[in-house]
C-alpha cells in the first residue's frame, strides 16, 4: 500500500520514505530517549512522538545533519516535557530502565553509559551528537543554533564530568 502525506515540506512523504526514514534513526533516537527517561515504555512513547512531529512538520530539515540534529533537539524536548509531568504527578521512574538489552543498545561500556544518562541536559546533547552521532561542533552549532564557543565549552565541561565520574582510567 503506497500513501502519500503531504507535509507542506519540500519533502512529499510515502509510506516507504516514513519507514525508511524511521528505520534509519529509530535506534539513535530510542538510545537517546533511555538517556533522559530510564525507562523503556515511556522511551518508546518518546520516540513515536518525535517521528510523528516529524511527519507532521511543515518545514521539514533537508539533508542528514539538520534531520539528526533536528531529531535530537526534538526528542530531548519531548523527554524534558515527560519528566516535568512525571514530576509534577509525582510518577517514580523504575530503577532498572536503563537495564536494556545488549541488542538495544550499541554502548560497548555499561558504566560509561550510566554515567552518560545521569549528565545533565545540556552535556548529555553534545555528547550524544559528538560522539554517537559523529557530528563536528560546527555541525552542532548549526542545528542547535549555539556559538562554537559555547558547544566546545559544554563538551569540554561534560568530559571533565564523565572523567571524574569514571576515574582516570579512561582516554580523554
Amino acid at each position: 500500500m503506497r500513501t502519500d502525506i503531504s507535509g507542506g515540506g519540500a519533502q512529499r512523504l510515502t509510506d516507504e520514505v516514513i519507514t525508511a526514514f524511521y528505520q534509519k534513526h529509530s535506534l539513535s533516537v530510542y538510545r537517546l530517549c533511555m538517556s533522559y527517561l530510564r525507562d523503556p515504555e515511556e522511551s518508546a512513547d518518546a520516540v513515536q512522538e518525535t517521528f510523528l512531529r516529524w511527519i507532521n512538520c511543515s518545514d521539514r530539515p533537508q539533508g542528514e545533519q539538520h534531520e539528526i540534529g533536528w531529531l535530537v533537539m526534538t526528542a530531548g524536548n519531548i523527554c524534558r516535557d515527560m519528566l516535568r509531568h512525571r514530576k509534577r504527578y509525582k510518577r517514580e521512574s523504575i530503577e532498572s530502565a536503563c537495564d536494556i538489552g545488549k541488542e538495544e543498545r550499541a554502548f560497548n561500556d555499561r558504566e560509561l553509559f550510566d554515567v552518560v544518562c545521569s549528565l545533565p541536559d545540556k552535556y548529555k546533547n553534545v555528547i550524544f551528537l559528538f560522539y554517537y552521532e559523529d557530528m563536528t561542533t560546527a555541525q552542532i552549532c548549526e542545528v542547535t543554533g549555539m556559538k562554537q564557543s559555547t558547544v566546545t565549552s559544554l563538551l569540554t565541561r561534560a568530559r571533565r564530568l564523565l572523567k571524574k565520574a569514571l576515574g582516570d582510567d579512561i582516554n580523554g
